[in-house]
């Protein structure tokens, strides 16, 4: 089992696209694992925290996880999910060794530029969905060189969870190359969409909190402004991709089949949030009505998108994950999956989506969890 973090796959420039990298080895300094600059993670209390990442605007980097560098593999290709405003490929919630290890499969976690940095639309910048262009740019990379970490180029999968589920759809809509055949979408808020008169009032907004040209801001002044902004908004996803429209036809004529998953209880943790849960009474009402808003927002608009799909003759399945780990309140909730697939016991244990699940049982419904997904991929 080989693992090389800190892979430069691309470089830009602040509002700018990526420029893809011939680089193949990991850089100098990849033990100061890298992320994109970010505020604090609001799912800490579900999740647990994650480690902390030096942060940097110049973060293009993937990590590889894969049984050898010889042969020819299936390859995943994970984006990770936080809102479009948290995360990063180089963490350890996202070790793949066990997926990869499991199923004989090459596994490529991405970083992508976030929040104001990533997703800030304004007419007036060189680029636009910038961290949905580092996603595709981080695809090509993988295309043109990942026969080098043992994966076969022609057999990839692109997978994502929350926001990184709905990049994956983002995707289809927007790349044509046949830079994958199969997809996976975890949890996507397709019901949260944005357009561009919304996303420029937010550009507006941003601008106006800073003071200052952005060009003449740095990341921690940036970073000020985005939280200010957080701190005074209801929209729970601010940060998003614009220009794709998903319910327009795809455009990746090699897509072949999709995989589209919910949690039975999606939205358990974002209730809590916003409603509080200080009762055992106020975490039961809290679940029922995340149930119900979980099907609402997160399985028909599923459903919806696979229907599509279907329409245009790929294979679409759309999957409930319904396990309630014993004293958690939280229920099936978001990103209760990534703890069984991704990650070792030490990043999982305790945290509070987990309830009293003991370590015996997350090796078992972790390997059967990872085994389906394995089987997905090849």
């Amino acid at each position: 089992m080989e693992v090389f973090h800190h892979i430069r796959y691309a470089s830009a420039g602040r509002f700018e696209s990526p420029v893809v990298s011939s680089s193949v080895e990991p850089e100098a300094g990849g033990d100061l694992l890298t992320s994109f600059p970010q505020g604090p993670f609001r799912l800490d209390k579900v999740m647990g925290e994650n480690q902390p990442l030096r942060q940097d605007e110049d973060a293009h980097y993937l990590s590889i996880y894969t049984p050898s560098r010889e042969g020819s593999r299936p390859v995943l290709f994970w984006i990770h999910g936080g809102a479009f405003i948290a995360g990063s490929g180089e963490e350890n919630t996202y070790d793949a060794s066990a997926l990869s290890q499991e199923g004989d499969i090459v596994v490529v976690t991405v970083s992508y530029r976030l929040g104001v940095l990533g997703y800030l639309y304004d007419e007036n910048l060189p680029c636009q969905d910038m961290g949905l262009k580092d996603q595709i740019a981080a695809l090509r990379w993988v295309h043109q060189n990942i026969h080098q970490f043992g994966g076969d180029a022609s057999r990839v999968t692109i997978a994502g969870q929350s926001a990184g589920g709905y990049s994956v759809a983002a995707m289809l809509q927007e790349v044509r190359e046949p830079l994958f055949q199969r997809a996976i979408i975890q949890s996507a808020p397709f019901a949260i969409k944005t357009n561009r008169e919304k996303a420029s009032s937010i550009a507006r907004r941003i601008e106006s909190i800073l003071g200052k040209p952005l060009a003449e801001a740095t990341s921690e002044e940036i970073l000020e402004a985005q939280a200010s902004f957080l701190a005074h908004t209801d929209n729970m996803m601010p940060f998003e991709p614009v220009v794709p429209d998903l319910n327009k036809p795809i455009q990746t004529a090699s897509l072949e089949k999709v995989l589209i998953t919910w949690q039975k209880d999606d939205l358990s943790p974002f209730v809590e949030l916003r409603l509080g849960g200080n009762t055992p009474m106020k975490r039961r009402l809290n679940l029922r009505l995340s149930t119900l808003l979980s099907f609402l927002g997160i399985y028909l608009p599923s459903k919806s998108f696979a229907k599509r799909l279907r329409k245009q003759g790929v294979k679409a399945e759309v999957r409930q994950l319904d396990w309630r780990p014993e004293g958690s309140h939280y229920g099936a909730c978001h990103c209760l999956e990534l703890a069984l697939l991704f990650g070792d016991w030490s990043r999982w244990q305790g945290v509070g989506m987990l309830g009293k699940t003991s370590r015996e049982e997350w090796l078992r419904r972790g390997k059967q969890l990872r085994s389906e997904w394995i089987e997905f991929i090849q």
